[in-house]
């Protein structure tokens, strides 16, 4: 945020002068400009006589347009050479007051009190571009909200208890958005400390209330309208209010959070808008089929009461290892860098009795715990010092964690799962660096794709638990069954080298490549021990062809920290699915060049962007589907990754003490649904005490959950589709 910039923002002088006042007062009380202070006090004092016009107006409108005490306030958008006095004068005849960009002189007199049960005008003055006219938006708005999800969580889980959940990779920040803040961990804290207006029922996809106890959508569907629930607060106390909403939005489009996949995004929305303390609208710039889900379950919402003393910079540099109060059901406790994170559950958590929320948030506290070597993350597991291990090595999961060799497991104490969810399915692979050579040439990027032996890895490291990776969108519709399929291939590889100039004849003494004196020598960096093993795999067979593959171990913070900034040639990446996939995220021309976002190749094709510019206005999604498919096409016959491999399934060790839903995990989730759906079972906590004192066993449940699948089979997502305000 940079207060001294917050015309950003706002639509007019005036309503950047009301806002500074009001939202603001601190920063508006330090100006040296006195005058334009008093000018602003009688701007809002005629201001408030024409809104309190309206408000008996609005109260008469059907439908339901305010609630209670709902908001009351609220300025609509007129031409810039509007005045206040015609403002006034529309609201005395019923039309909807405008807001000026200049103020004529008026009397002095002192600045009214305007109360929240009034609508809180103080707090959330803000000027508003409406569709047409604001208030007839509002006479023909229809409310929106779902009594009808009950949530997935078991009614049989208790509460009380700690989860120590554990990483390799301590995240570069705990910051939830800013430079370098998309990490897993990071995502995972956000939505445990924090909320969206709604949220998505997983099964139907309808819309649930969560921060917004309703909504509407206006008739051009670019148009959005939330109304925050009044029970909403922080964790501090605080309300959550629409000017939190404001400065959100603020935040995400400041440049100077070095986020600019975030700051492009949400510049595609206008600057929301609040109608009062409650009361908030967003208005989509463009006509995109995902706008309103992007506003209600993309948004995350944090404290203006905290940021708005903030600058963008200040805020990058004060919470890059703590967090801000947040509305959702943890808060923040403690951070040791490197260490751990520990999170404390809210008793008080305003949703803590919404049936929604019944059997979710169930421990006391989580502690994150990070430690970067695997082995002694197993050693500890064995031991009891921690709760629960994810499995991600086929081998280990085949020859190690099994019972004739892991005594725990053969007596039931720790058991094994292999839970099949319908988790989006992401891509993982090695990427390239399209900005330097040599991998600017596409032929030699299609030479390392034939050199990554996937065959000789999926049979003798991974007990062919895999399935081939051809797609960037993988288990899904969106992936393109014309896609290439590339295997190992050394012989056509060494013909795409020589294409490319790198010639066999022109090895040097020690047998590597050569071309114009220079050795064919990169570098790939790995953050986890166990990708090594077939990482060699890889660099033995780029030796046999004359290639020089350096491996080195590194952080996965000097990692992330090296591919946002562009300085690699390989990395080895993995990255999640969406249900409802966003390719201009990820392979639009404008992020090739930019720092910190997921274009991570410099991939540039003007027939890509061309769809991606045309994805938002396709609300068919059979037509998304054929565009998705075509980027696809596209992308992987440009050869960005040499594909890895992927599973549907996660698989699990944990100690015998814990109670969990039928499906173990969230349906579209995977091990990070741990922290919100499990629980601490007394009964079972107590019967492992007593079988690890006495030796005994306990019984052993079945290995493979298909829960999800066999209630719930596998089919084309629908998206969500809203109801709108008709004309």
């Amino acid at each position: 945020m940079r207060p001294d910039r917050c015309p950003t923002f706002l639509w007019s002088a005036l309503a950047f002068g009301l806002s500074l006042f009001f939202l603001w007062p601190a920063r508006a009380q330090a100006s040296d400009d006195t005058a334009a202070l008093e000018a602003n006090t009688r701007a809002l004092q005629e201001l408030t006589r024409a809104i309190h016009a309206l408000i008996e107006r609005l109260d008469r409108l059907p439908g339901g347009a305010m609630v209670g005490s709902s908001p009351s306030a609220v300025l609509a958008s007129a031409p810039p050479s509007s005045s206040l006095s015609e403002a006034s004068a529309a609201a005395d005849t019923g039309s909807v007051p405008s807001v000026a960009s200049t103020v004529d002189p008026m009397p002095a007199s002192p600045t009214p009190s305007v109360s929240e049960e009034a609508g809180g005008l103080a707090t959330a003055a803000t000027a508003v571009a409406a569709p047409s006219s604001l208030a007839s938006l509002l006479e023909t708005v229809q409310w929106q909200t779902n009594e009808g999800y009950k949530g997935l969580g078991s009614r049989e889980a208790k509460k009380g208890g700690t989860l120590r959940y554990v990483s390799t990779a301590f995240p570069p920040t705990l910051r939830p958005f800013g430079r370098n803040s998309n990490s897993a961990t990071t995502r995972t804290l956000e939505g445990l400390v924090y909320e969206t207006l709604l949220d998505l029922d997983p099964i139907t996809f309808e819309y649930v209330p969560n921060l917004a106890r309703r909504w509407a959508i206006g008739p051009d569907q670019k148009t959005f309208l939330f109304e925050i629930d009044p029970s909403a607060r922080w964790s501090d106390g605080r309300p959550v209010t629409a000017s939190d909403v404001l400065t959100t939005y603020r935040f995400f489009t400041d440049p100077d959070l070095d986020d600019p996949f975030t700051n492009d995004y949400w510049k595609k929305y206008e600057p929301p808008v609040a109608l009062g303390e409650r009361i908030v609208v967003f208005r989509s710039k463009e006509l995109n089929w995902r706008a309103f889900m992007s506003a209600a379950v993309g948004f995350t919402i944090y404290p203006a009461h905290v940021l708005d003393r903030l600058t963008a910079r200040q805020f990058l540099e004060e919470y890059q290892f703590k967090m801000l109060p947040g509305s959702g059901p943890y808060k923040f406790e403690s951070c040791k860098v490197n260490q751990e994170v520990v999170l404390e559950r809210r008793p008080d958590w305003w949703q803590v009795e919404r049936e929604k929320n019944t059997g979710y948030y169930n421990f006391d506290r989580l502690q994150f715990l990070f430690i970067e070597d695997e082995n002694l993350i197993k050693e500890k597991f064995k031991k009891g010092e921690l709760d629960w291990l994810l499995v991600n090595v086929a081998r280990e999961w085949h020859q190690v964690f099994i019972p004739a060799l892991m005594p725990q497991i053969a007596k039931g104490w720790v058991q094994r799962r292999k839970v099949y969810t319908h988790q989006p399915v992401g891509v993982s692979g090695i990427a390239f660096n399209l900005r330097r050579p040599p991998f600017d040439d596409k032929r030699v990027r299609l030479a390392f794709a034939h050199l990554f032996n996937r065959e000789k890895m999926m049979d003798k490291l991974f007990f062919n638990e895999y399935e081939y990776l051809d797609t960037f969108f993988p288990n899904s519709p969106y992936e393109n069954p014309d896609n290439p399929k590339i295997r190992f291939d050394p012989d056509r590889a060494v013909e795409l080298l020589e294409a490319a100039g790198w010639k066999q004849a022109d090895r040097d003494a020690e047998g590597w490549l050569t071309k114009n004196g220079q050795r064919f020598e990169v570098s790939l960096n790995f953050t986890s021990a166990s990708t090594e093993r077939y990482l060699t795999i890889f660099q033995e067979d780029l030796k046999d062809v004359g290639i020089k593959l350096n491996l080195k171990q590194v952080t996965w913070a000097t990692d992330i920290k090296e591919v946002g900034e562009r300085n690699f040639l390989l990395s080895n990446r993995a990255y999640g699915g969406l249900l409802f996939p966003n390719p201009e995220s990820t392979f639009h021309s404008k992020f090739a060049d930019k720092p910190n976002n997921n274009n991570i190749w410099g991939f540039k094709n003007a027939r890509v962007d061309a769809i991606c510019a045309s994805y938002p206005a396709m609300f068919d999604p059979q037509d998304r589907i054929k565009a998705v498919r075509e980027i696809d096409g596209i992308v992987c016959r440009e050869h960005l990754y040499a594909f890895g491999w992927y599973a549907a399934h996660t698989r699990l060790l944990y100690w015998n003490r814990f109670g969990m839903p039928p499906g173990v995990l969230a349906k579209n989730g995977d091990e990070r649904s741990i922290v919100a759906l499990w629980w601490v079972d007394p009964e079972k906590e107590r019967a492992l005490e007593t079988a690890r004192a006495a030796g005994t066993a306990l019984p052993i449940e079945p290995e493979v959950v298909r829960w999800w699948d066999e209630r719930y089979p596998r089919q084309d997502l629908p998206t969500p589709t809203p109801k709108t305000t008709a004309p």
